[in-house]
This record gives structure tokens, C-alpha cells and sequence, in this order.
């Protein structure tokens, strides 16, 4: 099962499971962020990507020019690791890391949250790529790709014990939107996906495709 069709079927089981003031919730969340076209509006192809200086949980510090002066960049905006979709997408992303980087690209993850955050959810997930904290969500608000969250999604997470403002040094309620983007040397985003509803994302195969696909033009603008 791909991808795309796994995030789908756990979506269904999760709604189904939950009691019907919170399906509820979450289905208006999801409305009312359509009706804002939060992912629509935020970075998208032939956008330069924001510059960035992040940290992975060893302290290391990344930026965004050191990553594509290397080649091309595959980056990821997670919601967290408490949430299971994008669990399952940072391993996609880790299985799919050695194709990534054959054809010359580097995967990078971000997600909110400060270094010791972000140091135990790489290493619970096993995952090999650079995963980069967000303090208060900069990086992702640089992309137009944030939220505030509504009254009763807070609830709902409250009630799960998730303290957002807490976990991602910020005073306000906010999630990044889950999106992932190819991006040439240049910092042109060639590929974008985002998408208010965590349990949509591109299967790998289409981020390689993206990459293929810019490896074969640069070969052909140098014959």
C-alpha cells in the first residue's frame, strides 16, 4: 500500500473512532482552513524558498544555503511528532532517503519546537535526515504556511495533553501546515504539495520524479 493510501485508510479509522463532537470539530477546522486557503496562498512552485538557520537536536546549526550549495533539497514541514501522519511520512521520507540522495538531493524535515524536541523525535523515529526545530514556528510562518488553531481544535488537543504554546516556545496556538517541497540549487521551488488535512501527502514517488525530472533538464541545458 502506498503512502497516500495508508495516511488515507488510518485517517478513516481515526474519525470513525473518535466521539461525534470531535469528528465534528475537526471537519469544521478543516472547513473553515479551506475557506481560508491557508495551503493555497502559502509557498508554492517558482517560489524562491525563505532562507533559513536552523538547529537539529545535536545543536548543529543548518542553513538553507549550505544545504543547496550541495545540490538539491527535498524538505518536509511536519505538525510534530505526536502526530501519527507525519510519523508515518518522516519514515516514507527516511526510506526514501538513499534514492533522494543517489540523485544528488538532500532530505531535510522541520517541525515547531525547540532542540531537545526535536532530538527525541529523530531518534524514536530512527530518522537519519536532518530534522530541524522551528522556535515558534518562524521558518514555517516565512512560508505562509501556518494556523492558529480554533476554540474547539484547542480543546481537543488539550484534552489529549499536547500544550502547543509550551512545546513550541510560543504564546500562541499554531501548527504549521504539512507540506513538502522539491527545491532546485537556485532556491526555486520546482515541486509543492501542502495540505490542511495531515493525512494528505505525496507518496516519495513523486518527489523523485521531481528530482529526475531537474537532473534530466540540467543535463540537457549542458550539451
Amino acid at each position: 500500500m502506498s503512502l497516500s493510501q495508508t495516511l488515507l485508510e488510518l485517517s478513516r479509522r481515526h474519525m470513525a473512532e473518535l466521539p461525534p463532537h470531535e469528528r465534528a470539530e475537526i471537519e469544521d477546522e478543516l472547513d473553515r482552513l479551506r475557506m481560508m486557503r491557508v495551503a493555497e496562498d502559502g509557498l508554492g512552485v517558482g517560489d524562491p524558498l525563505p532562507d533559513f538557520v536552523l538547529e537539529d537536536g545535536s545543536g548543529r546549526i543548518w542553513t538553507s544555503g549550505e544545504l543547496l550549495d550541495r545540490g538539491p533539497l527535498v524538505l518536509a514541514l511536519f505538525r510534530g511528532g505526536w502526530c501519527p501522519y507525519c510519523e508515518l511520512t518522516m519514515l516514507a521520507l527516511e526510506d526514501a532517503r538513499p534514492a533522494i540522495e543517489a540523485l544528488g538531493a538532500t532530505a531535510v524535515g522541520v517541525m515547531p519546537g525547540g532542540r531537545e524536541l526535536i532530538a527525541g523525535t529523530a531518534a524514536k523515529r530512527g530518522v537519519r535526515y536532518p530534522l530541524l526545530a522551528d522556535p515558534a514556528n518562524g521558518f514555517a510562518r516565512m512560508c505562509g504556511l501556518t494556523y492558529e488553531l480554533s476554540p474547539g481544535h484547542v480543546r481537543i488537543h488539550r484534552s489529549r495533553g499536547r500544550d502547543f504554546p509550551a512545546m513550541h516556545h510560543e504564546p500562541i496556538w499554531r501548527l504549521p501546515v504539512p507540506a513538502v517541497f522539491v527545491v532546485e540549487p537556485s532556491a526555486r521551488v520546482a515541486f509543492a504539495f501542502s495540505d490542511v488535512d495531515p493525512s494528505r501527502w505525496p507518496d516519495p514517488d513523486s518527489l523523485l520524479a521531481s528530482l529526475e525530472d531537474m537532473r534530466n533538464a540540467h543535463a540537457l541545458s549542458n550539451r
